[in-house]
């Protein structure tokens, strides 16, 4: 791993003294600034003014996390605007408390129980108790069409939630869930408390919660559909302002412009404080051209990957996986297309410390992950899948090897590049690979109803364990068949008996013990063997931000909490941000 990170550390430098050569011998001219300072109608001094995906929000009047297309994502809702009972910190390896005081299992993980904080309460001033937790729960349990964080490990674990007294709640599971816990955890997202008080009465699949009353200190103001953001103000009534409170006043979430110019513009201006959707090499330039711009560099937990529809023949087919996985040149990407340059990814996850253990070299020996075109060929030739009159091959069923590749990434953008690569490389072996760019919730809906044959994405799962990533794909898991939409499901539709094996024995023991030990290697020789998601390069992000108005964002010599402010750890940073100069 170490000799990993180094190699990372000589490309950063390569491509750093790289972008510094182009501006001196060259300057950049760009566009006038989209986004006037007048236009935001809170102080700007006030104001952490973030920016998020360049996609378009669409969700302006509903903050439903529960359902489809309920809650735009990167609206600051998860992020900021509302609390968890604990908050995992990746950049340190803490798990701390948060609206829980702490928590405990019985002998045999069939019994979970949380403790809250007794101090606190809602942003409409009701005091949020052990029955808000026990409604949620038993709303989940009873809906089962909801989707949401957590909400089908909830309907799959727990037979009963109740409340022995006003801040405490205990989990009768029908099964040993040593690992259960996890999902209360804010990480990206996480488990989220409805207030009884709101939601009691209302249809879950259809009630819109807006505004949204949490427990944060963060309340929604305005959601301006013009501007393309959404403005969350202080609440001086937090109910942990004695420990902890933010000097800003306001925080802004708004749409990146399309713009890649145009966003680097505002950044180096000041105008926003972190810009989402400009290049790495246009931050390297921003920080040689502002003293305000500064970075923050941190290897995202998903490797980019490509996830393959099982379901789908002749990808149904192992064989047929590995093919597409050996024409993929993750060397190529990762020092070419990729910014900041990075390394292939020879595994489902990121190279995170705190998962190497989860990991045997011996099965990463025996899949041996690599560009080989020349294998990939041989594998199709084996199969007996000639190429046609057209050039392109045929499978035994006459049908040809012409697939789409959809992604979430906009034309020109990483994801999307990685696509057009492995296309290119097929096309000379005798595959045919469409690209096919698709906004966020025609995305969603088109791998959730298995409505693909391949994406080009990012290949997330493994968190905290490697169990986090296996769990979602074994058999039991609802499939989508016929267009059907499964929320949570196994929708890439994998059916893996050595994996389903595997998972069930790591469910019932905890990840310390030998069983467990084997339980993985078992688990990752299936997954490899599979290949349901080829793994392509390592993810790293530098998170870019402006000190012009706030001093104290996460960087490299002071990583408090990971960086990325789609991430519900975010939630961490405004409380340190300080007045710049103060």
């Amino acid at each position: 791993m170490a000799s990993r990170k180094a190699k990372v550390q000589r490309l950063i430098r390569f491509f750093l003294l790289f972008a510094i050569s182009i501006l001196v011998v060259a300057s950049t001219v760009l566009p006038a600034v989209t986004f006037a300072q007048s236009e935001l109608p809170v102080p700007r001094e006030e104001t952490i003014f973030l920016e998020d995906t360049p996609g378009p929000f669409t969700a302006f009047d509903s903050f439903n996390t529960y359902i489809p297309n309920g809650n735009d994502f990167a609206n600051g809702h998860i992020q900021i605007g509302r609390e968890y009972l604990f908050l995992a910190n990746f950049a340190t390896g803490e798990v701390e408390p948060w609206i829980a005081e702490s928590f405990e299992y019985n002998e045999d993980y069939t019994q979970l129980t949380f403790h809250l904080n007794p101090a606190v309460h809602w942003n409409d001033g009701e005091p949020l108790t052990a029955d808000d937790m026990v409604f949620t729960i038993n709303t989940v349990l009873n809906t089962p069409a909801l989707g949401g964080a957590y909400s089908t490990e909830i309907r799959e674990f727990v037979s009963e939630a109740t409340a022995p007294d006003a801040n405490t709640v205990v989990l009768s599971l029908n099964k040993p869930g040593p690992r259960f816990v996890y999902g209360f955890y804010g990480q990206v997202d996480g488990f989220n408390i409805m207030p009884k008080h709101i939601w009691e009465g209302q249809d879950p699949l259809t009630f819109k919660n807006n505004p949204p009353v949490t427990t944060s200190v963060w309340k929604l103001r305005d959601a301006l559909p013009d501007l393309r953001m959404f403005i969350w103000e202080r609440d001086e009534n937090y109910w942990a302002k004695d420990i902890r409170f933010p000097e800003a006043k306001y925080i802004v979430y708004r749409n990146a412009p399309s713009s890649t110019d145009a966003d680097y513009q505002e950044f180096v201006a000041g105008t926003i404080d972190h810009a989402h959707n400009i290049q790495w090499l246009q931050i390297q330039q921003a920080q040689a051209e502002s003293p305000n711009a500064i970075s923050g560099a941190f290897q995202d937990p998903c490797p980019r990957g490509m996830w393959i529809n099982t379901q789908r023949y002749p990808l149904s087919n192992p064989e047929v996986r590995w093919a597409l996985s050996y024409l993929v040149n993750r060397e190529k990407i990762g020092t070419v297309i990729w910014q900041p340059p990075t390394v292939a990814a020879d595994h489902p996850w990121s190279d995170w410390a705190l998962l190497a253990p989860f990991l045997d070299q011996g099965v990463l020996d025996e899949h041996k992950i690599e560009f080989n075109p020349t294998r990939a060929a041989e594998i199709l030739d084996e199969l007996g899948f000639a190429a046609g009159a057209d050039g392109i091959r045929v499978d035994d069923q006459g049908n040809p090897l012409s697939w789409t590749i959809i992604t979430p990434a906009q034309v020109g953008n990483g994801e999307y590049q990685i696509a057009e690569d492995v296309a290119a490389e097929a096309a000379k072996i005798g595959v045919q690979l469409n690209v096919q760019y698709l906004a966020g919730a025609p995305f969603d809906e088109a791998i959730n109803t298995g409505n693909f044959d391949l994406t080009s994405h990012w290949l997330c799962g493994a968190w905290l364990d490697a169990l986090d990533l296996y769990q979602n794909y074994t058999s039991d898991r609802p499939i989508p068949r016929d267009g059907q939409r499964v929320n949570g499901g196994n929708w890439i539709g994998l059916e893996n008996p050595a994996l389903d094996d595997a998972v069930a024995r790591l469910k019932v023991v905890s990840a310390d013990t030998p069983e467990a030990q084997a339980a993985y290697v078992d688990a990752l020789n299936a997954w490899m063997e599979a290949m349901p998601a080829i793994p392509v390069v390592q993810t790293i992000y530098v998170m870019p931000w402006n000190t012009t108005y706030w001093e104290g964002w996460p960087v490299d010599e002071n990583m408090y909490t990971v960086p990325f402010t789609w991430w519900a750890t975010f939630y961490k940073v405004p409380f340190a941000l300080k007045r710049a100069g103060s």
